[in-house]
């Protein structure tokens, strides 16, 4: 079986003249550097919200005090379990007061504060991304 590499007769062999190559080539290069200007403002702005993410977090770090809105709110929030724990035990004026402390900490969207209790001789809970850290019983004023 022969294989003939040449055109068969009376059909043409596209051909292009430099002009519209020309063209084609630059109009490539132009969807090359848009889709290059894109990725990288994409890149940059990846960046940005990174930086704040980690200075969001970041105790040291005293510039970003409201969280990029990458931040889930579960950061802040206290969750309905921890909530119940926390309200346990005490006496309706306390549990309103504290509820009142959780709502305002959470308006702000504190990832650190404290809530201050007068029943049961006195006392505190420091919460810390909605899950109690630490507390004292006895004392009014948290401790630093």
């Amino acid at each position: 079986m022969a294989v003939s590499l040449s055109r068969p007769p009376g059909r043409q062999v596209f051909a292009m003249d430099a002009d519209a190559l020309y063209l084609i080539e630059a109009a490539g290069a132009l969807v090359a550097a848009v889709i290059a200007f894109l990725q990288n403002r994409q890149k940059r702005k990846a960046e940005n919200e990174t930086r704040q993410v980690i200075g969001f977090f970041d105790p040291g770090e005293e510039t970003v005090t409201v969280p990029p809105p990458s931040v889930p709110a579960r950061s802040w929030t206290m969750n309905d379990a921890t909530r119940r724990w926390v309200l346990s035990g005490h006496d309706p004026a306390s549990r309103a007061a504290l509820l009142r402390q959780i709502d305002e900490a959470e308006k702000k969207q504190q990832i650190h504060y404290f809530l201050t209790f007068g029943d049961r001789g006195g006392g505190y809970y420091e919460i810390e991304y909605g899950l109690v850290k630490t507390s004292g019983c006895g004392e009014e004023e948290p401790r630093p």
